[in-house]
């Protein structure tokens, strides 16, 4: 079931000859939590252009709340330059700070109290987790990709699988990645070919760090 994320990702809306990526994400030899609002069932699939040209830039914006003691959404996929209210619906006070999954680096961006929103625009490409220094308990997972094709989805809790669509991609070579949590896409991105107003199909699968490395 496809969820959030735009249909067609700002900028390239009615892209005549572009073409579709169309395909399937399975989960391999991995347990998965299906319940709760911290549940592992959220996916990002993403296109990344390899042959030189620069995905558009844009202004967009999104929103992230707390509520319950919970971020919502548990997690978040945007493009590069994609501005983000963080809002604040609870009784209590919340801190905001983001640790980046690949360097490390912190940055704090404030505590707030009921009604208080604050923005931050995501300016560089990678996993951000959000978290809240007076509720530890507290976890969230921004996915910044560098291009607007890229779309999240919610695998279905009995199959462990789940169906994606990424449209109006311009001709050109591209890797395609799939994001999850815990879990590792299997053999790594795979490189594919989009042509004019064709459709390109792939199967993905997740699974385990320890399993990951093979693609067979």
């Amino acid at each position: 079931m496809i969820i959030a994320g735009p249909a067609a990702p700002p900028g390239v809306e009615g892209c005549d000859g572009c073409g579709t990526v169309q395909g399937t994400v399975a989960v391999e030899q991995a347990a998965v939590r299906t319940e709760g609002p911290k549940h592992d069932l959220d996916v990002v699939v993403f296109l990344n252009r390899v042959d030189g040209e620069e995905p558009l830039s844009t202004s967009a914006r999104a929103e992230m709340d707390q509520r319950g003691l919970v971020f919502i959404p548990h997690v978040l996929a945007i493009q590069q330059g994609t501005t983000v209210t963080f809002l604040n619906n609870d009784n209590d006070e919340h801190n905001v700070y983001f640790l980046d999954d690949r360097t490390g680096e912190t940055l704090d961006i404030g505590t707030w109290g009921q009604g208080v929103a604050v923005d931050h625009t995501f300016d560089q490409a990678g996993t951000i987790i959000t978290l809240c220094k007076l509720h530890l308990e507290m976890a969230a997972y921004i996915v910044v990709v560098n291009g607007p094709w890229f779309v999240q989805i919610t695998l279905d809790p009995s199959s462990r699988r789940g169906e994606f669509a990424i449209e109006n991609a311009p001709p050109g070579e591209y890797e395609l990645t799939v994001w999850h949590k815990k879990l590792k896409q299997k053999g790594g991105p795979a490189r594919i070919t989009v042509r004019q107003g064709a459709t390109v199909k792939v199967e993905t699968v997740i699974t385990k760090t320890k399993y990951a490395k093979a693609s067979g």
